[in-house]
């Protein structure tokens, strides 16, 4: 009985310290000089001083930005105001692929697989999909939520596999990346009235 009791403690304490890790982030980016940096003439300033190391500093951003669970829609629509409807869809592609794998990465290594271990039916029921479809099941939540930076803590806490997660990040990432572009293209005054 000891060994569950430190195994349940266990599993509390290692997501408690994903959700501390996460709250902490969020915070820094709503009350600290971080979200001062995200604006979109901070990033139109740094990406004409810098030229083509701009692309690389906007999908560093984009990465930080993930990991501090801010949602990537609006970087991808920065992307696209900041480099043009083709090279900023592609830029902001590359940049929430990486940031989905740097969520996944760091929720695996302070989580574990914690929600694994948690014995609650209702759970267990919700985690089968991810084990029996893992591919098709990211897929359907990126198409949901897009670019959502718990998908990649959440699902990090799992069994699935990271070969299995960045093959339905490659998928699940292009639907939304193609339909967000084509709505900016058409409502592009509305969205960068959003960003001024």
């Amino acid at each position: 009985m000891d060994q569950n009791e430190d195994q349940q403690k266990n599993v509390a304490l290692r997501i408690g310290g994903l959700i501390l890790f996460i709250l902490t982030s969020i915070l820094l980016v709503k009350y600290t000089v971080v979200g001062t940096w995200l604006s979109l003439e901070h990033l139109q300033g740094m990406v004409e001083q810098t030229g083509y190391w701009g692309v690389l500093i906007f999908i560093a951003l984009f990465v930080a930005s993930a990991v501090m669970n801010i949602p990537g829609t609006a970087f991808l629509l920065l992307a696209i105001m900041l480099f043009g409807y083709w090279q900023g869809a592609i830029f902001a592609y590359i940049g929430a692929l990486l940031g989905a794998w740097m969520t996944f990465f760091l929720g695996r290594t302070m989580g574990g697989k914690a929600l694994t271990e948690i014995k609650n039916p209702t759970v267990k029921k919700l985690l089968a999909q991810v084990e029996v479809k893992p591919i098709r099941t990211l897929i359907v939540l990126r198409i949901l939520v897009q670019f959502s930076p718990f998908v990649g803590y959440t699902l990090a806490l799992t069994n699935i596999k990271q070969r299995q997660y960045m093959i339905g990040n490659v998928i699940g990432i292009l639907i939304p990346t193609i339909g967000l572009s084509l709505g900016m293209y058409f409502f592009e005054d509305s969205v960068r009235a959003l960003f001024t």
